[in-house]
């Protein structure tokens, strides 16, 4: 018997995240006053916070009865399989005392989510390497990014904006405490695939410790630890589909890598980006800054989360990329690259003219007002011929397509300001549904003012961008 009880506490210990002293009672579900409360196990005399409430010890061990609901035996002791014991109180029914408002069983209904629904792929019971996120082992239990022993306290948790250290913004939030992740060996040169990977994870001697910034969460799926020979290596761009079978995914390690020519700060701050031409930061223009407030503030010095844009389309639901119902799971309704009320791409017609709702819809516009006063905030963007009608394929648009200029994946690019050359592979280039390619530049150089772009910062052979039909280099690769 005592062994049967030693060999339960080390599985709760080494397989469900740290439960040391320190960690677990301190943690939201630990703490005495707002803490895990199962209805029927608090009806039993158990206190709030009590381990009781997830483990039953004569539940499952070795197979004992009874079994868990919803299951066969855990290692664990847990009363219901994987995610259903955290749906138990973070459910559309919450069987909490008091019941809980935050619905995250909703949002894995959603058509873009992580895949918790992929039963068996995660042994609790074993250390995880890239080879158990594989393409053939894909999957999102709830423990692969909570650790539910050090997870936040109530109030402490959520996701918000620090000000005063805003080159921490890509530190993890308390609900993030505790889970495992990667941290790459960053190449020196723009555009290369990491392919080594030191992992962090959290001890029962140091319960906090594993990930420190969200990114290292997100790319021990998204990136070549995982991923492996899936990855056509050296583009980016994987065999590996999203959960609808829409699109593939890609390696956003190599997306956000410090040397690549430009990229969203989630790694580092774009004053820290080495390869990047100055000015760096995205600098106001002469119509005003080109950043909304919070960001307005420290421009260049700042980095964000991977879930500022990441998330459920309601802005009231719980925080976090569970799910959502727009497409590439991003968050509070905004899409990307596709304008969803007339299905073709977002263009700078929309924006001037303000049509299709662009600044609660384009993504761009959730961190970028893009224009002040009816002016835009970019001088290439101002350029009337780039008002003009344009045709590709068999679609006609007002106004230059975004994407006819910029990359499709807007995480990075191996040039200036996220610009797409014609020669980049799908999903980097856009395509239209009938087989159009719509990047159109060769080259581009960029200015060091956003006011003071000439014909000869880009280069194109299309038809349409003759103004840039004339060679000057030099030009990002």
């Amino acid at each position: 018997m005592k062994t049967l009880l030693f060999l339960f506490f080390c599985a709760i210990l080494l397989a469900g995240g740290p439960a040391a002293a320190g960690g677990y009672s301190g943690s939201a579900h630990g703490d005495a006053t707002g803490g895990v409360n199962r209805a029927s196990t608090a009806a039993l005399g158990y206190a709030v916070g009590n381990c009781a409430h997830c483990h039953e010890m004569h539940a499952s061990m070795k197979g004992m009865e009874p079994d868990p609901a919803g299951g066969g035996p855990s290692v664990l002791a847990l009363f219901a399989a994987e995610e259903a014991v955290c749906y138990y109180c973070h459910g559309t029914t919450s069987h909490n005392t008091p019941p809980l408002s935050r619905d995250v069983e909703a949002q894995f209904a959603k058509t873009y989510r992580h895949p918790v629904e992929r039963a068996g792929r995660h042994l609790v019971s074993t250390l995880e390497h890239g080879a158990d996120l594989d393409a053939a082992n894909r999957h999102a239990e709830c423990a692969d990014c909570h650790n539910p022993h050090t997870i936040g306290k109530p109030g402490t948790a959520y996701h918000q904006y620090n000000s005063a250290a805003p080159a921490d913004n890509n530190l993890v939030s308390n609900l993030l405490l505790g889970a495992w992740g990667v941290e790459p060996t960053w190449p020196g040169a723009a555009w290369t695939v990491p392919t080594t990977f030191t992992e962090l994870r959290p001890t029962p001697a140091a319960p906090a410790a594993g990930v420190q910034k969200e990114y290292q969460l997100c790319l021990k799926c998204h990136s070549y630890y995982a991923f492996g020979s899936a990855e056509n290596t050296g583009t980016g761009v994987t065999s590996v589909s999203n959960v609808s079978g829409e699109y593939v995914l890609t390696d956003q390690a190599l997306e956000f890598a410090p040397g690549n020519k430009s990229g969203h700060p989630v790694v580092v701050t774009l004053n820290n980006r080495t390869a990047s031409d100055a000015p760096r930061a995205l600098v106001a223009s002469k119509n005003g800054p080109r950043l909304k407030a919070p960001w307005s503030a420290a421009v260049g010095d700042q980095t964000m989360w991977c879930s500022d844009c990441h998330g459920d389309d309601a802005a009231a639901a719980p925080e976090g990329p569970h799910g959502s119902n727009t497409r590439y799971m991003l968050a509070e309704g905004y899409t990307w690259p596709v304008r969803p009320d007339t299905g073709k791409f977002w263009t700078l017609g929309d924006v001037k003219n303000d049509q299709g709702s662009w600044p609660t819809r384009l993504l761009c516009a959730k961190c970028h007002p893009i224009k002040n006063n009816g002016k835009f905030l970019n001088q290439v963007h101002d350029k009337g011929d780039h008002q003009d009608k344009y045709t590709f394929g068999t679609i006609q648009y007002q106004g230059a397509p975004c994407v006819s200029c910029h990359v499709a994946v807007p995480h990075g690019s191996k040039r200036g300001r996220l610009i797409a050359y014609s020669s980049d592979p799908d999903p980097y280039a856009a395509f239209q549904a009938d087989g159009t390619k719509m990047p159109t530049l060769l080259g581009f150089r960029k200015s060091s003012n956003p006011d003071q772009y000439d014909k000869k910062n880009c280069y194109s052979t299309v038809k349409a961008c003759d103004d840039h039909k004339d060679y000057n280099p030099p030009y990002d690769p």
